[in-house]
């Protein structure tokens, strides 16, 4: 039998309305799977002390999910319960501390007024929507979620560390490509940049121990060459903020790495799962910063517990560390 409505709707021969956004089907069951990787990475790896469980939200063309921490919620991933909601959007994501985003592909965390940390990220329908994208679009987006994600943890060491940078100078617009911006087109820089990438990448795939240490000593050499040519006088901070911005990114990114050599989720090889990442290698401070990570991982592969600490070591540290570990 034909309802009232259903029978009204049909004979002005509108349309009828949209299904309500419910969090089912691939929205689900990917999230659950991003989560799970993350909480695997988490216990394999990083073993974070006191893990950032973030509000977090999540929208694809027509639908956007807000998963809120909640033990009583009714969507759970190991020890985590989320409660959550959905709702129809035009175009524009809500945030929860105000404004909106487009919807289209992205993913960022951020600090919320509350202190709380807050993750939001377009699912893989909007990215398997980008003709234009030559990487698999699955693998894609959760290379994306993984390096997004571990900045969730990173607040209370590395945001506290840029926050301190702006207040010290650096520009506030500056974001992890602020190196490259500032010194990119001065003569000679992206020469001595490359040098020192290569450096490090070939540092990661030497095939001894002792040849790693060598490779990664003279990357470090061509990196501190590289900061007392440039970052001198009134540009001085921005060494402080090379550090800072190498270990976000390249973390955020070893992190993405992990993932897709783990034969439970993207099942390539190192060199194939290294080429995934660095993609065009145009955003230097997150190919440099893979790099360093795998250069590290060769040496002390303990290195994350200290990265994700509450006081988290930087690219700096870590190399230093590295180079005296036998």
């Amino acid at each position: 039998m034909i309802s009232v409505l259903a029978a009204s709707i049909l004979l002005a021969g509108a349309a009828p309305p949209p299904p309500p956004c419910r969090f089912t089907g691939e929205p689900r069951a990917w999230t659950s799977e991003a989560l799970a990787s993350w909480d695997r990475l988490d216990h394999d790896r990083l073993r974070i002390a006191e893990p950032v469980t973030p509000v977090i939200t999540l929208f694809d063309e027509a639908c956007a999910w807000t998963l809120t921490p909640d033990a009583r919620g009714d969507f759970r991933v190991g020890a985590r319960r989320y409660r959550t909601t959905g709702a129809a959007h035009s175009g524009q994501v809500n945030l929860p501390d105000g404004g909106t985003v487009p919807a289209r592909k992205l993913a960022f965390a951020s600090p919320m007024s509350d202190g709380r940390m807050f993750f939001i990220m377009a699912l893989p329908a909007v990215w398997r929507a980008d003709r234009n994208e030559p990487r698999d679009w699955r693998r894609l987006s959760m290379v994306v979620f993984m390096h997004e994600f571990a900045h969730t943890q990173q607040a209370a060491s590395l945001g506290v560390r840029i926050d301190d940078l702006l207040a010290r100078g650096l520009p506030e617009d500056s974001d992890d490509d602020v190196i490259q911006d500032r010194f990119g087109a001065r003569p000679d820089y992206p020469a001595a940049y490359e040098a020192e990438r290569d450096l490090f990448y070939q540092a990661a795939s030497a095939t001894d121990a002792r040849t790693a240490r060598a490779g990664l000593a003279s990357a470090a050499r061509a990196m501190e060459a590289r900061r007392t040519r440039w970052f001198r006088g009134p540009d001085a901070l921005y060494a402080e903020a090379d550090d800072v911005f190498l270990t976000l990114e390249g973390t955020g990114n070893w992190a993405a790495w992990m993932w897709l050599t783990d034969p439970r989720g993207g099942r390539l090889s190192p060199s194939d799962a290294t080429t995934f990442v660095r993609g065009g290698g145009n955003r230097w401070s997150q190919d440099e910063g893979l790099g360093i990570m795998l250069a590290i991982d060769r040496l002390t592969p303990d290195w994350p517990a200290l990265a994700f600490a509450p006081r988290g070591a930087t690219a700096d540290r870590l190399i230093e560390r590295a180079l005296r570990s036998r």
